[in-house]
Parts: C-alpha cells; structure tokens; sequence
C-alpha cells in the first residue's frame, strides 16, 4: 500500500459499476479526503456534476473492449489537461472484473509542446519574411529614388507647399518604412543595436505626431512632455521609436472615446533592487521585467493611459509571444510588447508595468543617460 501512496499521479482501481474500488493518496487529494473515504463512491457523485466525467468514458471501453486505453482528455470536471491510461484486470477464467485507472496532469507537457510547435512555426516564418524583406527593401529604395526625383522637379516647377510637403511626408515614411525592413534584417541576424544619444523630445515628437494620424487616436487625446532637466537616453533611436509607438498605440487600443494617453520622460536615480520591491498602488497590480542590472543615472519614458486597464491575473503573460487581450473582439498578433522588450533588453533598460482594472495603465522604460 505504500508503493500505491508513493505515486503522485492519480490511481483508482473501479469495479463494473464505475465505483472505486482502491484509491492512492494523490487520487483522493483532489476530492479533499482520504482515500478509505472514496471507496464505493464513483467520481462523477465525488465530482457532483450531472455528466459522467472524461476518464470514467474510458474506464467503460476498457470494460466493453477488454483491452487498455490510452486517451488524452481536457473535460475533467478539474480545470487542466490529462493523459488517462486503462487497464483490464481479469478473473482466472479471464473476464474482466475491474479496471486499473492511472491519470496524469500533462498540462504544462502540453503547453510547452505548443509552444515549441508555435516556435518552430515562427522560424519558418521568420526565414520566408527575411527574404521577403530583403526584396521589399530594395522596392522601397526604388521607390524612394523616385520620390527624390519628383520632390526635385516639384520644387524647380513651383507646385504648391502643400503638395511639396505632402511629398517630403511620402518621402520620410518611406525611410521609415526602410529603416522597419533593415531592423527586420537585423534582428533576423542577431546584430546589436546602434546606440548613441538620443534626444527625448525628438523621439517623443515623431511617435506622438505619428500616432495622432493614427486611425485608433480618434476620440482620444496624445500629448507629451520632457521634464526639465532630463538628459540624452544612450538608445537606438531607431528601434526607442519603435518601442514607444508599440506601446502608445497598444494604449489607444484599449482607450475608449474621450480617454487620454500622454508620454512623459525624465531624469531618475534607478535601482533594479529598488523598483523589484515597490509595491503597487491599492487595487493595482505591477511588474518589472529585463535583464538588465544597471542602476545609477537613468531616464524614464512613461506611456500612460485612461484605458480599461490589465487583470492582475494577464499581467505576467502580456509579454509572451502571441499573447493578445484586445478590445472589440479584434485579435493582435501578440508580439508586439515581446518585440518592444527584447528591444529595451539589447539597449541595456529594464520596463515597468502598474495597471489598475477600469482605471488605465502606465508603462515605464527605464534606460541609461547618455554621459
């Protein structure tokens, strides 16, 4: 009997009527008794549910076929995924006379099974978007070359301001659309990042005039400020840019008609230590991420919003690759925040979340001043 207790997956032996007829400890832990109180029961009165539970359908085939099972199964009347494994036990003239039941929690085998799937999914899209992006790029340059040409002719024939300006717009999205395609090549060759100092204000001026064209920013209002004081970011503008307009536009996704989102940097002493161990406001939930240790003279970029806020219970995960909670019924590819941390992670910086359910979140990077 001891060998029986010493297995931790669950193990029942159950008679022709589905009752239990011998129980492990581990078995009976998940009704909250000792396993003397289960016999004569079956699982679905144990369970008290009106359908007969996952694992007892496969104890029946055993008894009907005479021949082991082995099924997984995700309907259990306990939340999770579960490989059930059936085997007749027989009389000396051979009939089945009970029927050994061993269960097995796989969720987290299963998960990662996913998740490695996904995985190798990704990779291959990755390989077919590296090509892609390669031939992209060079339309895009052909296409910029022409826009040159056409901003030239412009200028020397006299058209308008409004439409040279137009242009020039055309023209430095374009780049930007390039610069997107080249930081796709780069990341796909695992180069580092080109940090230099970045100015705040710049990088802070050209998300936010960006993402105030921007379809989602209708009915909500984008502002932004630098305290005074603050100092260069040692950052790769390119990829900093990148990182808060993922994040403002994640804001106003989840900000409904009348909300706000406003960006904010300034100077701060930071310490990794420090941050871990603050506590968040009342009601709220909070969570730091990155590698990164380093500490001392720092800039924090805040994106906060008026929005809908994040369950404490999502908060761990909105970082995991295809992870997405969007409103509206619509679905994200869910990589945008997992792009946006590896960025910061390169770029040495660390990010913090405090989010209030109904109330609005705030998102703030923490990165190395310039010296």
């Amino acid at each position: 009997m001891a060998c029986f207790d010493a297995i931790t997956d669950w193990v029942f032996v159950k008679a022709r009527d589905l009752s239990i007829m011998k129980a492990n400890r581990a078995a009976a832990s998940i009704f909250g008794r000792i396993p003397q109180q289960l016999i004569g029961h079956t699982c679905q009165e144990l369970f008290q549910t009106d359908e007969m539970p996952a694992d007892e359908a496969v104890v029946l085939q055993t008894f009907q076929t005479g021949q082991p099972q082995s099924v997984d199964v995700d309907t259990m009347p306990v939340p999770g995924e579960f490989h059930v494994a059936t085997y007749p036990l027989r009389d000396e003239s051979g009939h089945v006379v009970a029927v050994v039941e061993y269960v097995r929690d796989v969720t987290e085998q299963k998960a990662m099974q996913r998740q490695l799937l996904q995985s190798a999914r990704l990779a291959a899209v990755g390989e077919l978007a590296a090509g892609v992006a390669h031939n992209f790029g060079n339309i895009l340059m052909g296409v910029g070359g022409s826009l040159e040409v056409m901003l030239l002719m412009a200028e020397k024939e006299g058209f308008s301001p409004r439409i040279v300006e137009r242009m020039q717009m055309m023209h430095r999205e374009l780049m930007r659309g390039d610069n997107i395609v080249k930081r796709l090549l780069s990341f796909a060759r695992g180069s580092a990042p080109s940090t230099r100092p970045v100015s705040p204000s710049e990088v802070m001026e050209g998300v936010v005039t960006l993402c105030q064209a921007h379809p989602l920013s209708k009915g909500a209002k984008v502002t932004w400020c630098v305290d005074e004081g603050t100092p260069d970011i040692l950052a790769d503008p390119s990829q900093l840019r990148e990182v808060l307009m993922n994040l403002v536009l994640n804001a106003l996704q989840a900000t409904s008609k009348g909300g706000s989102v406003w960006l904010n940097a300034r100077a701060e002493e930071c310490d990794p230590d420090l941050e871990r161990a603050q506590k968040p406001p009342q009601g709220a939930s909070r969570l730091v991420v990155g590698s990164s240790t380093f500490r001392g003279r720092g800039v924090s970029l805040t994106v906060a919003d008026t929005g809908c806020g994040i369950p404490e219970e999502d908060m761990p995960r909105i970082f995991m690759p295809f992870f997405s909670r969007r409103l509206g019924g619509t679905q994200g590819t869910g990589l945008g925040l997992c792009v946006s941390l590896n960025m910061v992670d390169v770029m040495g910086g660390r990010i913090c979340i405090e989010s209030t359910v109904g109330q609005g979140t705030t998102f703030t990077i923490r990165l190395p001043a310039a010296a």
